[in-house]
């Protein structure tokens, strides 16, 4: 036998006998202990200690360095009893929790909406101080769109960390490169993104759609991105007026040129990509035929041509 392998069955003997005494106290009702994304070892026997499930955290902390479970710690909402031993508490955290939370955020939400499917989980309990983090901190569209489990009744401060972090995680080094060589910044590429997604919701037409953007933005030609107006109303409309489309905000893109000052919606990666890597095509107009399907053309004429044919019926949607 190694002379490590018996320093450790002395070590974890030795903790042992410690947990034998400590152990040893009366039995009460189970305590929820809510582990983070991201929480060390170190801080979830703080908080154990806290909460009297167990006595020393240092000691605590010890064993499970010992075990090599210091890192298999998952994040969860746990029922643990005081006085339980520290091989059950240890096998329990590693486990993961059966009372996490299970929230799917689709392509496309809004802040808002993301901060109210995620209270309607009970994630967060303050839907309006998330949406206020979420402008205040710039993170409009960096909530990356995912299948998330969250432990109930998390900071909201947790919840958008544990999202941009994903972000970070499926935005390569490769991309950021790619953005920089198109003349653009990370968020002004989330940006236009946000309006691809919002814009279509078949993955063909993306990449069509960001060529006709990058080209009305290196000719400095209004974007008319029905997406923008609808994220400036603050609502969803299958027809939009012409009152609509004059509405006075940054983000008409009838009326302003460039990019909108933010994002208007968590983008996926089928769009981030399609924002990086347009398809070289002649279009430079487009419009929506039905069926959440685009009809597209190299000239006004062209799709003003395409949009008669297509409402007397020649041109079938």
């Amino acid at each position: 036998m190694s002379i490590r392998k018996k320093i450790i069955i002395i070590t974890v003997s030795a903790i042992a006998v410690s947990i034998v005494i400590i152990s040893l106290v009366s039995f009460s009702s189970p305590v929820r202990v809510t582990v983070s994304p991201g929480m060390t070892a170190a801080r979830v026997a703080e908080i154990l200690e806290a909460e009297n499930i167990i006595r020393d955290s240092r000691l605590f902390l010890r064993f499970i360095k010992v075990l090599r479970k210091d890192r298999a710690v998952k994040a969860g909402t746990y029922y643990i009893t005081p006085g339980s031993n520290y091989f059950s508490i240890i096998r329990t955290l590693s486990r993961g929790s059966e009372h996490l939370v299970r929230v799917t955020i689709p392509e496309g939400f809004r802040t808002e909406q993301i901060a109210e499917r995620l209270y309607r989980n009970n994630v967060i309990d303050d839907p309006d101080k998330f949406v206020t983090k979420v402008i205040k901190n710039d993170l409009r569209g960096f909530l990356f769109p995912e299948t998330y489990h969250f432990p109930e009744n998390l900071p909201v401060e947790t919840v958008i960390n544990t999202m941009v972090e994903q972000f970070n995680r499926v935005f390569p080094p490769e991309w950021k490169e790619r953005a920089e060589e198109l003349g653009f910044t990370l968020k002004e590429i989330v940006t236009l993104a946000s309006l691809i997604e919002r814009e279509t919701r078949i993955s063909e037409e993306r990449p069509i759609i960001s060529d006709v953007f990058h080209k009305r933005l290196r000719i400095r030609m209004y974007l008319e991105s029905c997406a923008s107006i609808q994220f400036a109303l603050g609502e969803v409309r299958l027809n939009l007026t012409y009152n609509d489309l004059d509405i006075d905000s940054p983000y008409n893109t009838y009326r302003n040129f460039g990019l909108p000052p933010t994002p208007i919606a968590s983008p996926g990666r089928d769009s981030l990509d399609a924002a990086l890597y347009p398809e070289e095509t002649e279009y430079l107009f487009f419009f929506e035929k039905g069926g959440g399907a685009h009809e597209f053309s190299r000239t006004y004429e062209e799709h003003l041509r395409k949009q008669r044919q297509i409402s007397q019926g020649i041109l079938r949607p």
